[in-house]
């Protein structure tokens, strides 16, 4: 009993209706864990606050009562170029190098006189970067410009859109609040770090997907009440740390954090705290530096940069998927993937995806099949182009339904179309859904069959 109490405290805070714009705008800018600071309007000091962020002092900041600092997730989603001091032909000079626009980047005021942010999404190898890749590939730029790159895992930042946090570039003046600065910020398309002068990628390392999904709620509890038997102190740090890791936590926390838990909330479970205080230490570096390299390394990123990267689709969708597609797989499979992609991009004017992407939704036959989209008025082709950004830009028209309603399992969009399926259908309701769609029932049966793995009893 005690278990669920405090897991439901947990899913009150972190699971709210995520189309409500400050829930989105939460979820796109705040790092919960593990402390936060605050400051008065017109004071030069920081106050920390070695806790949870709740919302009441999320609001207040868009409310311009005070400013809240945040530290940066694993994954961060957005950046900004901090300038202090400086001319107002500067931020200037510096988008014009990094190839920053209207587009892809928004210039705000800051507290002090002649500073700035410059707010935008980044984007490497046609992936979400982490934190720490965020750091390196800004490192030498912001050290030639007099520049300081945020969110970093170590030093807060105040969250966009507070007092006197105004838009300045000519396009977004006009925003009278920070509901209407978030929406545009939402429409910007992704900066690729390539663009940043002498930047060097890191290598582009694949390996087998580490995933564990089912310790996360264990975890959460071991972190609020430490260890509960003996001899449980290794498997109870690795389920922490991967807690916190698919919560986005940066490493660096990650391991203070469980540290700590270990040191003080062991409970008399572990005698190596006591006698071996430095190896129990060293092994959750040694742990956390496992999970969150290999993760990065497979591309298998935590459950919002998860969803906000890769997509989702609700169970209202895949009717249309299948008839759309009249019932053909390779099609339904190449549409459900695109319309997946779209979901959290669908505020932006154009949807920029790289030709890798269509590639691996279709084999190859991605021109053929968005050709017939465009011929069905589904989709239609952007004129923007580059071979080293993005091979196609689209608008797409579709009847986008509410987040709250994604296919999820264990919070987690699925990677496959098959996967998808079998979360929202029965194998006999998706085979009418198939026959509805205009496809022979023996076919219905051998397509259903292939996304259940067994043609028969369908």
């Amino acid at each position: 009993m005690e278990l669920e109490q405090e897991l439901r405290k947990v899913e009150e805070i972190e699971y709210k209706n995520k189309s409500d714009p400050s829930t989105e705008y939460a979820n796109t800018f705040v790092q919960r864990l593990p402390r936060y600071t605050v400051k008065p309007k017109g004071s030069k000091n920081w106050k920390t606050k070695k806790k949870y962020l709740e919302d009441r002092p999320i609001k207040a900041h868009l409310q311009g009562k005070y400013y809240v600092g945040v530290l940066s997730k694993w994954y961060p989603g957005w950046a900004l170029l901090d300038f202090d001091n400086v001319s107002k032909e500067e931020p200037e000079r510096i988008k014009e190098i990094l190839r920053l626009d209207e587009k892809n980047s928004m210039k705000l005021s800051s507290e002090s006189p002649d500073s700035y942010h410059l707010l935008f999404s980044p984007f490497c190898n046609n992936r979400p970067p982490t934190t720490r890749l965020l750091q390196i590939a800004f490192k030498q730029f912001a050290l030639q410009n007099g520049i300081e790159v945020y969110p970093q895992a170590k030093r807060t930042i105040r969250l966009p859109f507070g007092y006197k946090q105004n838009c300045l570039d000519i396009e977004y003046r006009h925003l009278e609040n920070w509901q209407e600065q978030f929406y545009w910020f939402q429409k910007l398309d992704n900066f690729n770090l390539s663009n940043i002068p002498n930047y060097q990628p890191e290598l582009d390392l694949k390996i087998e997907n580490p995933g564990q999904p089912n310790i996360f709620k264990e975890g959460e509890y071991l972190l609020r009440n430490g260890l509960q038997v003996k001899s449980s102190r290794n498997n109870a740090q690795f389920k922490m740390l991967y807690n916190l890791w698919r919560r986005n936590i940066p490493v660096s926390q990650a391991k203070i954090m469980v540290w700590h838990v270990i040191k003080n909330r062991h409970n008399g479970f572990s005698k190596d705290i006591i006698t071996y205080p430095g190896q129990c230490k060293k092994e959750i570096i040694r742990q956390a530096g496992i999970i969150y390299n290999k993760y990065e390394l497979a591309c298998v990123y935590p459950d919002e940069t998860h969803n906000i990267y890769g997509g989702y689709v609700t169970k209202k969708d895949i009717p249309d998927i299948v008839r759309i597609s009249k019932a053909n797989l390779p099609r339904m499979k190449f549409l459900s993937n695109l319309i997946k992609f779209c979901y959290p991009r669908k505020k932006r004017n154009l949807i920029n995806i790289h030709s890798d992407k269509l590639i691996e939704w279709s084999q190859r036959n991605y021109l053929k099949y968005l050709e017939e989209l465009i011929g069905s008025g589904i989709v239609k082709r952007g004129d923007k182009y580059s071979v080293d950004r993005f091979s196609k830009s689209i608008k797409i028209k579709w009847n986008f339904r509410d987040p709250n309603n994604a296919i999820l399992d264990d919070s987690r969009a699925p990677n496959t179309f098959e996967d998808t399926i079998k979360l929202s259908y029965r194998p006999e309701e998706f085979r009418e859904l198939l026959i509805k769609a205009g496809s022979e029932y023996k076919k219905a049966v051998v397509t259903t069959g292939r996304l259940f793995r067994k043609v028969t009893n369908v």
